[in-house]
C-alpha cells in the first residue's frame, strides 16, 4: 500500500487510541467530585496534568478555599480535556485528527466503518457539553468510550486483516504503551508513602479496566506492587505492558514478514528489547520502587524511539529503497 496510507492508517490508530484514553482518565477523575477530600481531587487532576504532559492547574493555598475551587471549577478543567480544540489531547482535538486521517482513507475503509467513524465525530462536535455536564460529570465521558467500542467492533467485524487493519492497530498499539507507561510512571511517583493524600492502587486498576480480572487472579487486598506487576506482565489484561508490546511484535512481523527474520530490521530488533524489558527488568512482584520508576523511563524512551523506527522503516523511506519484499 501507498505509504501516505499506511501513515494515514497508522496515525488514526493513535489518535483514537488517545481519544479513549482521555475519556478514561475524565471518568475516573469525574467520578470522584463528590464525597471526595479537596487534596485527593487535587491530586487526581494532578496525575491526569502530568500524564498527558501538561503543567498542573494552579490552587489556592487555603484548604476551604480549594474545597470550593476543585469542585466549582472542574468544569473548566475537565472542558479542557473534552471541548477545547487548542489543546492536544482533548477528545474532540484527537477525534478531528483522526477524522481527517479517516478522509484519506474513503478508498480502504469500508462504507460501515466510514459510517460508524462520522457518526461518533459528529456526537461530539454537536455535544452540548454544559447540557451533559448538568446531567452527570462523568456521563460525557463515558458515552464516548461506549462510541469508541462501538467503532472498534464494527472494524474488527468489517475490516480485511491486511497491511491497513496492521498499521492501524499498530498505531494504537504504540500509542497504549506510550501512554500506559506515563500512566504506571505516574503512579508510581505520586502513589509513593508518605504523608497527604495518596492514590489508589484500586483506582490505577479500574482505571486500566483490570480490577475484576485482579481480584479473581490476585487478591481482594490491592497492594501497590502486585498490581504494578500485574498491569506490566500479565497477558490476559488488554493494557497491560506485555498485551501490548507483543501485539507491536504479531503486527510488524504481518507488515513486515522478511525484517522478522535474521537480519532483524531495526522496528523489530526494538520491539525484542522492549518486550525484554518488560519480562526481565520490570516483572517482579516486589520489585525495587527507584530501579523500577528508573525502567519505565527507560522503556517509554524505547517506545518513542519505536515510532521513529515505524515512519523511518515503513512511511518516509527513499523512494528508491521502497518496502521490503
Amino acid at each position: 500500500m501507498l505509504a501516505r496510507a499506511a501513515a494515514d492508517f497508522y496515525w488514526m490508530g493513535r489518535y483514537l487510541e488517545r481519544t479513549e484514553q482521555t475519556a478514561r482518565l475524565l471518568e475516573y477523575q469525574l467520578e470522584r467530585l463528590v464525597d471526595t477530600p479537596a487534596e485527593e481531587v487535587a491530586l487526581g487532576w494532578r496525575v491526569l496534568y502530568k500524564t498527558f504532559g501538561h503543567p498542573a492547574p494552579p490552587l489556592p493555598n487555603d484548604a476551604d478555599e480549594a474545597e470550593v475551587f476543585l469542585i466549582a471549577d472542574a468544569y473548566t478543567l475537565a472542558g479542557t480535556f473534552v471541548e477545547d480544540d487548542t489543546n492536544s489531547n482533548s477528545m474532540i482535538s484527537c477525534w478531528s485528527l483522526a477524522r481527517e486521517n479517516a478522509k484519506q482513507l474513503r478508498p480502504w475503509l469500508p462504507v460501515r466503518v466510514w459510517t460508524c467513524f462520522n457518526q461518533g465525530f459528529m456526537w461530539i462536535r454537536d455535544c452540548d457539553f454544559s447540557r451533559a455536564w448538568a446531567e452527570g460529570p462523568a456521563a460525557l465521558a463515558l458515552e464516548a468510550i461506549d462510541w469508541l467500542r462501538l467503532l472498534a467492533g464494527v472494524v474488527d467485524a468489517m475490516m480485511a486483516r491486511d497491511d491497513a487493519w496492521r498499521f492501524l492497530e499498530l498505531g494504537r498499539f504504540v500509542e497504549r504503551l506510550q501512554h500506559q507507561t506515563v500512566l504506571l510512571d505516574t503512579w508510581a511517583r505520586l502513589g509513593q508513602p508518605g504523608e497527604g493524600p495518596r492514590l489508589s492502587w484500586s483506582d490505577l486498576l479500574r482505571v486500566s479496566r483490570a480490577y475484576e480480572l485482579y481480584r479473581r487472579r490476585r487478591s481482594i487486598l490491592v497492594r501497590r506492587e502486585s498490581a504494578l506487576a500485574f498491569l506490566v506482565r500479565n497477558p490476559e489484561v488488554p493494557r497491560s505492558l506485555r498485551f501490548a508490546v507483543h501485539r507491536i511484535e504479531r503486527l510488524l512481523s504481518g507488515i513486515d514478514p522478511k525484517g522478522a527474520r535474521y537480519p532483524l530490521a531495526a522496528p523489530h530488533r526494538l520491539a525484542i528489547r522492549l518486550a525484554a524489558t518488560v519480562e526481565m527488568e520490570l516483572g517482579g512482584d516486589d520489585p525495587d520502587p527507584e530501579g523500577e520508576d528508573g525502567s519505565f523511563s527507560d522503556l517509554l524512551r524505547d517506545a518513542r524511539k519505536l515510532h521513529d523506527l515505524v515512519m523511518a522503516s515503513y512511511v518516509n523511506y527513499p523512494v528508491e529503497r521502497g518496502l521490503p519484499a
